[in-house]
């Protein structure tokens, strides 16, 4: 799998993404910071300036295009330096997988790589969301070392929020 920032080039998987989604009555994508309602060269622009600006309350993100043989299959986005309010409310870490590419594992995969980031970035936790009847993000989380932490309603729907002890991921790398 291969973890690149978004490129003007990219747009056409990145349609085709996005086409993929609405195909699956899908008309919002986690992770995608506003992709489905920007111009592609200004969600690009955007996505890179959030690298180094950070965006208000949301602080720094990084957003990665998931590919897997020459085929986008997913969206990987890190926030951090975020106010604890929204840590809380959203989590650090988002992830959206193409419809037509669920069930293959490519979720826990950038989770996996996701956690690596966080350590990389100086994190020592991070706190996961997903709505209740997300079945497939649930496990996902809890086979990258999720701890439950409370519930709560988010959009109107119920919501699962969990953690991850960086520090374990850490000491489990280094086995």
């Amino acid at each position: 799998m291969e973890y690149k920032l978004p490129e003007l080039s990219d747009e056409k998987e990145v349609l085709s993404y996005i086409k993929d989604h609405y195909e699956n009555n899908e008309t919002s994508i986690t992770a995608s910071n506003g992709l489905i309602s920007m111009e592609y060269g200004a969600w690009v622009k955007q996505i890179n300036d959030w690298l180094i600006n950070p965006n208000g309350d949301w602080g720094k993100s990084i957003t990665y295009l998931v590919y897997d043989d020459d085929i986008m299959i997913g969206l990987l986005n890190i926030r951090y330096e975020m106010s604890e309010e929204l840590r809380l409310k959203y989590g650090d870490i988002g992830y959206s997988v193409r419809p037509s590419y669920r069930r293959c594992g490519y979720a826990t995969k950038m989770l996996r790589y996701a956690l690596e980031k966080c350590l990389e970035l100086g994190m020592d936790d991070v706190i996961l969301g997903c709505y209740k009847s997300n079945v497939g993000s649930i496990r996902t989380i809890l086979n990258n070392g999720g701890k439950w932490l409370h519930e709560d309603e988010k959009d109107g729907k119920e919501s699962l929020y969990y953690g991850i002890d960086l520090r374990k991921v850490k000491n489990n790398k280094n086995k």
